[in-house]
């Protein structure tokens, strides 16, 4: 066989085992704790289902176009300032995910590497889902813990986001961070200010 040709096959290879860098997908598994529950059942802020029941039934208001493309945020009660069931649709199952929080907020890779890497990026809380995140990153960038995706952020921002969800409107000291890629819950991490 050829050089060529060899090396062609070990590239392939590679590419297919995810070992190569800037293939836009991660090769490892959720480590989220993602449940199934029946439609319109109560959450825990902080927790996450997965309500199947849910497919085709009015799910609220949408209120977030969406961070990743084909995922949409609905609000179940957006009248309300209290806590309350959000759906995010858009998931590889087609199932909707729901969460219980007063807001939520949705950010795209490149908005979280804004923060996570800018000047106050020393100051934010590390969880479970920065370190997803980083072992994403570094398949589909190609580089290493606590450096920013750089050039190749526009294809983690076609199927990688956050879900920041907060217990009350106001000042709030805790949050709940979700990392979505691929199609999958990866990450879910409570976290503080404090």
């Amino acid at each position: 066989m050829n050089r060529a040709a060899s090396l062609f096959i070990l590239l392939a290879l590679l590419g297919a085992c995810g070992a190569l860098p800037g293939g836009g997908s991660f090769s490892g598994d959720s480590v989220a704790d993602v449940r199934d529950a029946d439609f319109g059942a109560v959450q825990h802020f902080g927790e996450v289902a997965r309500v199947c029941e849910a497919k085709g039934r009015d799910l609220g208001q949408q209120v977030n176009e969406t961070a990743a493309r084909g995922y949409h945020l609905y609000d179940s009660e957006p009248s309300s300032s209290g806590a309350r069931k959000y759906y995010i649709t858009g998931f590889a199952d087609g199932c909707p995910r729901q969460i219980t929080a007063a807001n939520v907020l949705l950010a795209g890779a490149s908005d979280y590497e804004q923060f996570r890497f800018g000047p106050a990026g020393e100051n934010l809380p590390y969880g479970e889902t920065d370190a997803v995140y980083e072992k994403i990153k570094g398949q589909v960038c190609g580089t290493r813990r606590g450096q920013p995706c750089g050039r190749r952020v526009a294809a983690l921002d076609k199927n990688t986001f956050f879900v920041s969800a907060y217990e009350r409107f106001g000042e709030t000291s805790r949050w709940s961070e979700i990392l979505v890629h691929d199609g999958a819950v990866m990450a879910i991490a409570m976290k503080s200010a404090q």
